[in-house]
């Protein structure tokens, strides 16, 4: 059965649909981050009304980190994560192995990786297996594979040894995911293989042929967005993209930035997430046409105007930046969560637009002239 289908091309700029247990979703298409089934300041119930004829159609977990608390019981008892968290739309899962990159952990083996929970402290070995096993049981559209990403500076031979486990681990999870599948309730589950090889291009070829020659539903670029500059993270995935096939979803993970995902579009990477639009707007980073601004700021003390004139997300078509602005000098907590519903607003009309510009034919004209204003 095929998943994924080429509707559009402008140059490298593509749309495309991805089919899921869920529903039908166009690429490109952007994923805000629910870690634990929900943003930080932000319900699903705001992920599905953004304001006005945008919504989210698709949201990123952790597998992970739900397994530890509520717990995966919890969850099936739930009905799923779509009815625990009450979003119909679609969600991906991730594996965990970004966050035990930045966590503490014992040791990395072939097996997997050994860790303490944070919870209690007991020990726990993930592993493909594992996080598979995990995946199938909440119910999510898309899971991830085990994946093992050498942080920003790693030598050479760490990024290898961290390359050798993700194509040992993507095998496994290709392996258990048929075969847990073949029983399942969730058996319509799809499966994305993870490239890494860190910032050497050498490595990127190597991992992304390798990654492209298994039987996924689609391929990410892992490993990105972690702290390096913007020049590196374009080489690393333009080492790997080449490689890579054009029949598949292709998903580079971490990404949020409205500016990288016009650019990254323009390469034609079909999926995106990250936690950065709504991250930044906790701390004061408003996105406008013409590039951001500070809201906490005393120049709008007495600014009677939205945030920006033409947006139609629910905190412009309600709020002022004089109201934002004192909500942020008496520190009142609902003002996150306002100014998160703009960023993630912009960021899913942006794709919108992004998607009707490639239709046309204009992507290259869009992307320069939004930019342009970005950058003033």
């Amino acid at each position: 059965m095929t998943h994924f289908t080429i509707t559009h091309q402008d140059g490298n700029a593509r749309i495309g649909q991805l089919q899921t247990a869920h529903g039908l979703i166009e690429t490109p298409f952007f994923m805000p981050a629910a870690t634990k089934a929900t943003g930080k300041i932000i319900t699903t119930d705001d992920y599905k009304n953004l304001g006005k004829d945008t919504t989210t159609k698709a949201l990123i977990s952790n597998a992970l980190i739900l397994s530890l608390r509520p717990g995966i019981n919890t969850i099936a008892k739930a009905g799923g994560l779509h009815k625990f968290m009450n979003f119909p739309g679609i969600i991906f899962t991730d594996c965990g192995g970004f966050q035990m990159s930045r966590s503490i952990y014992d040791t990395k083996s072939k097996k997997g990786i050994h860790f303490r929970n944070p919870y209690d402290n007991s020990k726990v070995v993930l592993t493909p297996k594992k996080i598979i096993e995990i995946e199938l049981t909440i119910g999510s559209d898309v899971a991830m594979m085990l994946d093992d990403m050498s942080c920003w500076g790693a030598t050479k031979e760490e990024a290898i040894l961290a390359m050798e486990n993700t194509h040992r681990w993507g095998e496994e999870s290709l392996k258990q995911h048929r075969q847990l599948k073949q029983n399942h309730q969730h058996a319509k589950q799809l499966l994305f293989g993870i490239v890494q090889g860190n910032f050497y291009p050498d490595l990127r070829e190597q991992s992304a042929k390798f990654i492209n020659s298994l039987e996924f539903d689609g391929i990410a670029i892992g490993g990105v967005a972690i702290g390096e500059p913007k020049e590196d993270m374009y080489r690393a995935v333009d080492a790997a993209l080449p490689h890579i096939t054009k029949d598949k979803p292709r998903y580079v993970m971490g990404v949020g930035s409205p500016e990288e995902l016009l650019e990254l579009i323009n390469r034609g990477i079909d999926c995106f997430d990250s936690v950065y639009p709504s991250q930044v707007a906790r701390h004061h980073t408003l996105f406008t046409k013409n590039g951001k601004i500070s809201i906490d700021r005393k120049e709008y003390v007495n600014d009677f105007t939205p945030i920006d004139l033409d947006c139609q997300c629910h905190t412009c078509q309600n709020y002022t930046k004089a109201y934002l602005y004192h909500l942020c000098n008496v520190q009142e907590p609902i003002v996150k969560r306002l100014k998160s519903i703009h960023n993630l607003y912009f960021v899913q009309k942006l794709l919108e637009d992004a998607r009707e510009a490639i239709k046309k034919k204009e992507f290259n004209q869009f992307k320069e002239d939004f930019i342009k204003r970005w950058k003033q």
